[in-house]
């Protein structure tokens, strides 16, 4: 029996038992990421801390898969650190056990923004020219004028990424006023519009 068919029978025989299971792979798996692309990039905790903005007691602590108790704005910071993206997302059972039984060393090694731009971009992007001007849910969010911030928004500067108006199209999307995935499939989100 594989692995997957062998987890899927655990998940389904108890349901404090996929709890436990989420709980560890939170718990343990970030960590590991985090040891991996400290490995994969060549760097050491000391030059993650600097990057990331962070101490390195910080992210020593966030490498410790027996620490558990990170915060999303610590995983912000380091994936800042790596120059790569952090998704946290709630995903089906099976989801999160095909996850885990292909998790190794090796897919943990993810190319950060640089890499992955000197190897001609995102995979399956269309050009600029071809993304602007889309509709979506019946507005064109090409128009939208960015909202006043609110007073407890903290203030970037104008050169950062959520400068000009971003920040609202983000509260869109998470505000289910607009759909994530046509955000993202039109990229609209950073700029790129």
């Amino acid at each position: 029996m594989n692995t997957f068919k062998t987890l899927w029978g655990k998940f389904s025989k108890n349901k404090a038992y996929r709890e436990e299971f989420v709980a560890a792979q939170v718990k343990r798996g970030i960590p590991f990421q985090i040891r991996a692309l400290i490995k994969h990039q060549g760097i050491t905790q000391e030059v993650l801390a600097q990057r990331a903005g962070l101490k390195q007691g910080v992210v020593s602590r966030a490498a410790n898969p027996e620490y558990g108790n990170l915060t999303l704005n610590t995983l912000i910071r380091i994936a800042a650190g790596f120059d790569v993206a952090f998704v946290g997302k709630f995903v089906p059972f099976s989801e999160l056990g095909r996850w885990f039984t292909q998790l190794s060393e090796e897919s943990a090694k993810i190319k950060n923004f640089n890499e992955e731009q000197l190897a001609s971009g995102p995979a399956n992007e269309r050009p600029l020219q071809a993304r602007t001007k889309r509709r979506t849910h019946h507005r064109n969010i090409t128009n939208i004028t960015p909202k006043p911030r609110d007073s407890a928004v903290k203030k970037r500067p104008p050169g950062s990424a959520l400068a000009n108006g971003n920040q609202m199209l983000i509260r869109q999307v998470y505000s289910g006023n607009q759909s994530s995935a046509s955000f993202a499939q039109k990229g609209q989100i950073y700029g790129s519009n």
